[in-house]
């Protein structure tokens, strides 16, 4: 698995379901204490922070509400203005969007439900 170069600082999760997002923050501020971690919800949100921002990391889902493509956009929007490295973290099986993510330059991809806290900071770090 691909590792985000330890001088990160700024990390963006981008996960519609509150308890996940603060599940995943909370997991990222452990494992590397002092970082920035910005929280966002939706697609149009996560988009503003992203235009106006600068992230070591974006860690999203593919699907935000009712938007079941919004991740693809955002990641297709990142690739375009700033590329940085994305850690997609979807309930999608890995075969739903493994080759999606493979054309749109994401980094890496933890399927939901499949993963513990060691996975997740394995892959982060």
């Amino acid at each position: 698995m691909s590792s985000v170069t330890k001088s990160a600082g700024k990390v963006a999760v981008i996960e519609d379901d509150i308890p996940t997002s603060n599940q995943l923050r909370g997991w990222i501020e452990s494992a590397k204490p002092g970082i920035q971690v910005d929280q966002w919800h939706t697609r149009d949100d996560a988009e503003a922070a992203l235009a106006r921002e600068d992230y070591d990391l974006v860690v999203l889902d593919i699907e935000l509400g009712r938007e079941r493509h919004a991740g693809v956009a955002i990641i297709n929007a990142i690739n375009k203005s700033r590329p940085t490295p994305v850690l997609v973290v979807s309930a999608m099986p890995v075969t739903s969007y493994s080759s999606i993510m493979k054309a749109l330059d994401g980094w890496d991809y933890l399927q939901k439900a499949t993963f513990e806290e060691n996975d997740f900071i394995d892959t982060f770090l």
